[in-house]
């Protein structure tokens, strides 16, 4: 006795078919043992059969689309089934087993999901939604309202989970799953990451005077962004991971290349550097204020290399 199963694109069995015979033919014509509903599958394609060592094979009978194992491109005049891997002829996955292959042992009912998952969930929404808090607070200069709390975080609940909901209806066209809360939790970990770094980059500009960090804010931002759209398109599908990184490390390196060569033209046409607007108490300063004096020679030293700098621009015979 042998099984014959029809995998779909998500590999998941859409079809069975059991066949009581030595030797077992699959193809497009009504002679065959199990008939596939496939153009490109030939009338007779493939003929199953068992070996001298008992092992089932599975040959090509000289079809123009061949016989090929699970995703290789390499074909195959013939292959040694496992019952694992399955076979793909034309656009169609199939699996082969014989009555004795060994199933999984069942599952548990109930504990298939784990709640360590709803919870980092929940956990990572309600810091989002406190920082959210927090940072209004900070900033609240006038009267507070309730309008002034509530609208900043629906409209962060309603961002992440538009954002969240597009990659899960990927997830479900691509890969037959959607992932809602592996996305969900990709989404909250990215922001909670770039909301720690940004603050940490206010406070560290204006406590130990690291402008850098500050600066640099955007590289930070932009890795974040990427590092979570790759994790997403995992989720979306497992296959070609090599592939999808490199195209999101490309994209990653334009987008902070094209930032970079805007914000450097920006500066060389305004001098201005970007600097922080947020307020913070002076306790928070740990590096000491500069001497009055030290500023001023500063000026003179400026002022110094000025006046060298226009003696060796000055043309021959022209006088000051």
């Amino acid at each position: 006795m042998i099984w014959i199963e029809i995998l779909s694109k998500h590999r998941d069995v859409a079809g069975r078919f059991r066949v009581d015979a030595a030797e077992i033919h699959i193809g497009r014509g009504y002679d065959n043992h199990v008939i596939l509903d496939d153009p490109f599958v030939a009338a007779r394609h493939v003929r199953i059969f068992r070996d001298g060592e008992g092992r089932l094979v599975a040959e090509d009978l000289g079809s123009a689309n061949g016989l090929y194992l699970d995703r290789s491109k390499s074909r195959k005049p013939q292959l040694v089934l496992d019952g694992s891997k399955p076979i793909r002829i034309g656009q169609t996955l199939l699996r082969v087993r014989d009555a004795a292959h060994a199933v999984e042992p069942e599952r548990l009912v109930g504990s298939e999901r784990s709640a360590l998952p709803v919870v980092a969930a929940i956990t990572l929404g309600a810091v989002l939604l406190a920082l959210n808090g927090i940072l209004v607070w900070f900033a609240q200069t006038s009267e507070p309202h309730l309008s002034d709390y509530l609208v900043p975080m629906l409209t962060l609940i309603g961002v992440v989970l538009a954002w969240v909901g597009i990659w899960a209806l990927l997830a479900r066209l691509f890969s037959g799953r959607s992932h809602f809360l592996r996305h969900l939790l990709i989404a909250e970990a990215g922001l909670v990451a770039f909301w720690f770094y940004s603050e940490f980059a206010q406070i560290a500009s204006f406590a130990l005077t690291w402008t850098t960090v500050f600066t640099y804010g955007y590289v930070v931002a932009w890795i974040v962004l990427a590092t979570a759209c790759f994790l997403h398109l995992r989720e979306v599908g497992r296959t070609h991971l090599i592939a999808k990184g490199v195209v999101v490390a490309v994209l990653l390196v334009v987008a902070i290349a094209v930032q970079s060569l805007q914000r450097s033209e920006a500066f060389a046409n305004s001098g201005r550097p970007n600097v922080s607007h947020v307020l913070m108490p002076p306790a928070l300063r740990l590096v000491p204020l500069r001497e009055q004096q030290a500023f001023f020679d500063d000026l003179e030293r400026m002022k110094a290399k000025l006046d060298a700098d226009r003696a060796e621009l000055k043309p021959a015979g022209v006088e000051r």
